[in-house]
């Protein structure tokens, strides 16, 4: 398509922010470049894309400031004595890191679009998301193989899905089912903690020491109860801390399950090869920001073992 008089094409980086936050779902296509460009096309013309240039332009405009200040802050420093200094820390850290906790990560699978499907079967198999005030808060995996996703308007999920129903959120049902969830996952864990209604982090150690049962089995056994008694799915993930839980929960979605065993060869030759972007905290900004001083699809040996220390 030609371009407009005085315009001109979208940043790599504009077409990227365009995308939203929730790239990284599972059930979306592994090359989404093509979907980005139709989310972008769609977009023109927007308060959203007005916006979200305008926030393109200033992270671009930080990120020439903070290359400039680098530069400037490295001229003339010794990078060898630093660099001691760096693995001096990096072998105290080491020394504290504790993999003797066995932590399991549980995330509904969809769970607004799966709450959804129970009230009105006949959404089996289609694609469709729940939406509020224009904005989808989730996608059935059916929709998501269009590049459908949260956080995205409904007009932009139409372009993407011309065929995708929207369903009104009903947010006190969401919330019954998750209590109900949640009771299932404190008989392992008393003290579990809710990082938000449909995830949390359980510390099942106790449990299996005390029902003799493998991490593995006691999660099998754990998200069966959870589909039995609320017809509802779960995926976990299972390793010595919680961040490193997190990232193994998105494995084997939907409705499965992935542990990371506690030794730490295992655990770096894990997290070697990971997208930065699948850090809990690491969002559109910050992989941005990382990715301009070179840290981009793996994560930096150097940074490594502070960023897995519980």
């Amino acid at each position: 398509m030609p371009l407009e008089p005085n315009s001109t094409p979208d940043t790599d980086s504009l077409v990227k922010r365009l995308a939203g936050p929730s790239t990284t779902k599972a059930g979306l296509a592994i090359d989404q470049s093509g979907i980005n460009r139709i989310i972008a096309e769609a977009s023109k013309g927007s308060k959203f894309y007005e916006n979200e240039k305008r926030k393109d332009k200033d992270l671009t405009e930080r990120i020439a400031r903070i290359l400039r200040h680098r530069d400037e802050v490295l001229k003339g420093v010794d990078i060898h004595s630093i660099e001691h200094g760096v693995d001096q820390l990096l072998f105290k850290l080491e020394g504290q890191r504790d993999l003797t906790q066995t932590i399991v990560h549980v995330d509904m699978d969809a769970f607004y679009a799966s709450v959804e499907l129970l009230d009105d079967p006949s959404l089996e198999g289609r694609p469709f998301a729940v939406v509020g005030k224009g904005v989808l808060t989730t996608a059935s995996y059916e929709a998501r193989k269009y590049g459908v996703r949260s956080g995205m308007a409904g007009f932009i999920a139409k372009k993407l899905c011309p065929h995708l129903i929207l369903v009104g959120n009903h947010f006190d049902r969401y919330l019954e089912m998750s209590r109900r969830v949640m009771d299932i996952f404190r008989r392992y864990d008393p003290n579990m903690c809710a990082a938000s209604c449909d995830e949390g982090y359980i510390n099942i150690t106790a449990y299996c020491e005390d029902h003799q049962l493998t991490a593995e089995e006691c999660v099998q056994q754990m998200r069966e109860a959870v589909q039995k008694e609320t017809r509802l799915t779960v995926s976990a993930g299972i390793a010595p801390n919680k961040m490193l839980a997190k990232i193994c929960s998105d494995k084997n979605k939907p409705n499965g399950q992935f542990k990371l065993e506690s030794d730490p060869a295992t655990i770096k030759e894990f997290m070697h090869d990971l997208s930065i972007r699948k850090l809990p905290g690491v969002g559109r900004v910050n992989e941005r920001l990382l990715e301009s001083i070179d840290i981009k699809a793996s994560i930096h040996e150097a940074i490594l073992p502070e960023f897995i220390l519980s």
